[in-house]
């Protein structure tokens, strides 16, 4: 249809010039219907102009379609590679940065939206106008059509040629240009040290030469650019000219009309444009397929997990698997083939409770990844409940096994939306038939029916065992203490708003009894209130947002202002406010967090320097707009933020006006202002604020914890215990659990294991942080819910009071019996040499807990040394030239006095790291140290201790900790 129109409207022009316009006669005989040549012309005009608005409108919809598709196809992609994300093997989701995953998702894979789009469209519709154009131009005339496209195989072979030296030197200039941004960052940070010393004329004169390489460059690119465009438009060009000479001959030799050869150049003319847009689009398919293989290479790792997308849960629910696990001869490799794990064999019985003491991070970290399939084994069998691990579908392995661990990952939301995630398989949106339909189209459905949700009694059961666990671990006090930070904002919320509410004339009063004078201001009090603004100490409300109040209504409240005849009064301190803010900060500390803190927008700076600029000239008024500007400052910012620069005789003066004011005020600032009433609940107060009716001020935030314990007794006696729950439930956790300790954070992960009710249970030192018998009273409920369970508890030594019935170790990739030595036996890929160097270093207390690729670089990088009897190490006042691990042999520390008499000696055993308190401080050593029988060392270099510790968090808070005995025993 598109292409039909085309050529009509290409036709219709020659028709008007040869028929209408240059008809012989002013009668036109058409179909056989005589018309006036005007009315004829006015027909063919018409029918023209509605060809071309159809031919238009089909156009139009054709690229929004390109537009659908190409959303579409994004959508699919974008979909599609989320999907991946979630199957990644662990150690490839830990060496991929999550910026390089967002990066390939967001900015690098939205170009290929257009491509999508164009793939299919962009090269029908290009060539099927060329080819309706040159197939008008062949039926005027057989050699029009042919010098139409006479020089398209020239365009072909030569102008890709010339792009491609273009994109040589442009890939050039961008290399230029990064190594000058290096240069010019390194001026501009040692700019100082240049002028101090006098090396800023070489630095200029290598500037100098890389701009004008950067010059010769670009030089090049404009060059070959313009002369590209220059041929381009040449041979373009040529084809009229053709045109114009051999048309123009045919026209006066009476062999084409003039209609024709009008209606010739201007088909040819539209013909550039397909043209165009092929070898643009040919450019664009080139540039960002290499795109497109970028971003599949980073999310098709080699290994990645299989599919399992296409699960039926149904199914799959109907037949439970028991929580037998078998391993069977399992060998696990890392990323560079050496073993984690050498032949397992295990079994654990369905019901049993089985520890593993690992000391390494790794090693536990891998058994729970095994059993979870976020990692497969090289050889062996992994079987769950007699099925092989393998095969098993993601959503029964999800519903079965259960894993709490002491580092768990928080979502973004509250914290009962964490804890229910195993019971929120299903998609909580509910989308209409129009979203359904176009995510159906977009390829956004998954490969299976949603799974069905939980019931209310499944769900109640959740929270009871839930609210079981809180009080076993004595949780209650500590979340509902961070609860009462949170605001009560949700129209969930309003009947636990009324019961607290209901609190607010006794917990005042129980606040009183610890005679704490002076750490609430109460809104009953007829006090200026230092943590709220200007107007809203007058109005006794609160900002209904947290936003900078308008010019709207900061012209109500100057109003407002003028009526209580505090106009002049107010516009006197806010220039005083506004002459401190100009004072403290300039526009380098705008961006600082204590200007943040404030709430001004940057741009407001500028402004009060030049309305202070402009008070400071004698005789002359301040402008409405700048009275406007001063007032905003103090209805936007709290006195607390000027101190003692708010003077005291505003604050009488504010007070004095609160009767008036809110008879005097404009009703459309209630819109902006929510009243604080004693019988209603704030939203714009948080928890604490609103049970106490007041603000806590400074001098109380040092007793802020005996209010919150108070607040929480008083809470847990008054209000029920569903309603509490409530309370902690909505608890938000920010992002990553910003919001929340390390031990609720352990809370949740053990909680979600409790609520999933699963089969198998793997503790990786779940609720680490908590005393032992807190983890054991956990441990017992979570028995207690779960008597039938298998739970594989990983704990990097063996509890001395656990509730397992058997017990192993995982040392040096072996599954062994406790006590069982395992030194002689190197791991999996490792020299014996190495081996025995890294069994060394283990022993010292200062690497135990050293990662496993950190322990071999030190290992590696660590001497032996043999020393014979008498032979002295290192005297006293010797600079430190390492660490030395004595491995064997008795050796003695000893200081001697001037004339050689020992005054002290010491002689540690063998795992005694010596010396690298010396290292650490880079002193002399302060003793001296000799053999005293053959003794073997292992001496580490300075630079790879010290790179030790500075790479490894856990080592150097060791290390801290030992410096901090170190010293305090020298007290």
């Amino acid at each position: 249809m598109l292409f039909p129109l085309l050529y009509v409207t290409l036709e219709l022009p020659k028709r008007i010039i040869n028929d209408a316009i240059g008809a012989p006669a002013d009668r036109v005989t058409v179909f056989g219907v005589d018309l006036q040549q005007t009315t004829f012309l006015l027909i063919l005009c018409f029918a023209f102009l509605g060809f071309v608005v159809l031919h238009g409108l089909l156009k139009m919809r054709v690229n929004t379609m390109k537009g659908v598709v190409a959303e579409r196809l994004l959508r699919r992609f974008r979909f599609g590679l989320i999907g991946r994300v979630l199957r990644f093997p662990r150690a490839y989701q830990q060496q991929t940065s999550e910026g390089e995953l967002v990066a390939a998702l967001t900015a690098e894979a939205e170009p290929l939206g257009g491509i999508m789009g164009d793939a299919i469209a962009t090269p029908l519709m290009q060539t099927g106008q060329m080819g309706t154009i040159l197939l008008f131009l062949f039926l005027q005339n057989f050699w029009f059509g042919l010098a139409a496209m006479a020089m398209f195989p020239v365009q072909v072979w030569l102008i890709p040629r010339m792009q491609r030296r273009i994109n040589v030197l442009n890939r050039s200039r961008v290399r230029q240009v990064r190594s000058l941004a290096a240069e010019v960052g390194e001026i501009a940070t040692g700019a100082a040290t240049l002028r101090q010393h006098g090396g800023w004329t070489a630095r200029m004169t290598t500037i100098s030469v890389r701009l004008g390489r950067l010059f010769n460059t670009r030089f090049d690119i404009y060059r070959k650019k313009f002369f590209m465009k220059f041929v381009n438009n040449l041979l373009t060009q040529i084809t009229p000219f053709f045109f114009f000479l051999v048309g123009g001959l045919l026209v006066i030799n009476g062999s084409l009309t003039i209609g024709a050869l009008v209606a010739s150049l201007a088909a040819f003319k539209d013909l550039s444009s397909p043209w165009k847009e092929l070898l643009t689009y040919y450019t664009a398919v080139q540039e960002v397929s290499q795109r497109y293989q970028m971003i599949v290479e980073k999310f098709d790792p080699p290994d990645i997990l299989t599919d399992f997308l296409f699960e039926t849960p149904s199914n799959a629910s109907e037949n439970p698997m028991a929580g037998t696990v078998s391993l069977s001869d399992v060998v696990v490799q890392d990323d560079m083939g050496r073993q984690l794990l050498s032949g397992a064999s295990l079994e654990i019985a369905s019901g049993d409770w089985l520890c593993i003491a690992a000391p390494e991070d790794e090693d536990r970290a891998m058994l729970a990844e095994l059993l979870l399939r976020d990692i497969a084994p090289v050889s062996g069998q992994v079987k769950i409940g007699g099925h092989d691990l393998g095969a098993i579908g993601q959503h029964s392995i999800a519903r079965m096994i259960g894993h709490a661990n002491a580092t768990p990952y928080i979502f973004r939301g509250t914290v009962g939306d964490n804890v229910m995630v195993p019971l929120t398989m299903a998609p909580a949106l509910q989308l209409s038939k129009d979203d359904l339909e176009e995510t159906r189209r977009s390829g956004n459905q998954l490969g299976w029916p949603a799974p069905p949700q939980p019931t209310d009694a499944q769900m109640a059961a959740a929270r009871h065992d839930w609210q079981l666990l809180v009080s076993a671990i004595g949780a209650q006090k500590s979340l509902l203490a961070k609860a009462l930070d949170r605001f009560l904002s949700h129209p969930d919320d309003s009947a636990l708003q009324d019961q607290l509410t209901a609190l607010r004339e006794s917990i005042p009063a129980q606040i009183d009894q610890l005679r704490l004078k002076g750490a609430i201001d109460s809104f009953l009090d007829d006090i200026y209130f230092d943590d709220l603004t200007l107007a809203e100490n007058l109005l006794m409300a609160v900002k209904a947002k947290d936003d900078w109040i308008g010019l709207n209504s900061t012209r109500k409240l100057s109003d407002l202002l003028v009526a209580l005849g505090l106009l002049d009064l107010v516009i006197e301190q806010s220039l005083t406010l506004a002459k401190a803010l100009v004072d403290s900060f300039d526009s380098d500390t705008t961006g600082s967090v204590l200007f943040r803190r404030l709430g001004i927008p940057g741009d407001i700076l500028p402004q009060l320097q030049k309305v202070i600029e402009n008070a400071n000239k004698t005789g002359e008024n301040l402008k409405p707009a700048d009275e406007t500007l001063l007032l905003s400052l103090q209805f936007n910012v709290p006195a607390r933020a000027f101190d003692r620069a708010f003077a005291k005789k505003v604050k009488h003066a504010i007070i004095a006006a609160r009767p008036k004011a809110k008879t005097l005020a404009d009703p459309t600032l209630a819109d902006r202002y929510l009243p604080l009433q004693p019988d209603h609940w704030s939203d714009r107060l948080n928890v604490l604020e609103n049970l106490v009716f007041g603000k806590v001020t400074p001098a109380g935030r040092k007793h802020l914890e005996k209010i919150r314990d108070q607040v929480v007794a008083a809470l847990m006696q008054s209000v029920g215990e569903d309603a509490l729950f409530d309370l902690i439930q909505r608890l938000p956790t920010g992002l990553r659990g910003a919001n929340l300790s390390q031990q609720i954070a352990e809370h949740i992960s053990l909680a979600q294991v409790v609520v999933k009710r699963p089969n198998i249970v793997i503790l990786d030192r779940a609720m680490a942080s908590f005393p032992a018998p807190v983890r054991h009273a956990s441990f017992a409920l979570l028995r207690e819910i779960l008597p039938d369970a298998t739970i594989l508890q990983l704990e990097a030594a063996l509890p001395e009071d656990g509730s397992h019935d058997n017990q192993l170790e995982l040392r040096q990739g072996r599954l062994i019996a406790v006590g069982q030595d395992t030194d002689h036996a190197p791991e999996g890929g490792e020299t014996s040499d190495l081996h025995q160097k890294r069994s060394a270093l283990r022993k010292a207390p200062l690497f135990r807990e050293l990662s496993r690729a950190q322990l071999r670089l030190l290992a590696f990088s660590a001497r032996w040394v043999d020393v014979a009897p008498g032979q002295i190490v290192f005297r006293k006042h010797d600079l430190p030239d390492g660490a030395y691990l004595i491995y064997s042999g008795a050796i003695e520390l000893y200081d001697e006095d001037e004339t050689g008499t020992v005054t002290f000696s010491v002689i540690p055993p063998p795992g005694t790291l010596v010396g690298e308190v010396g290292l650490i401080r880079n002193d002399p050593r302060r003793l001296s140290m000799r053999a005293q029988s053959p003794v073997t060392l292992l001496r580490i270099d300075p630079e790879d201790f010290l790179s030790i510790i500075e790479s490894d968090a856990r080592t150097a808070f060791k290390l801290i900790q030992y410096l901090v005995g170190y010293i305090g025993g020298g007290n």
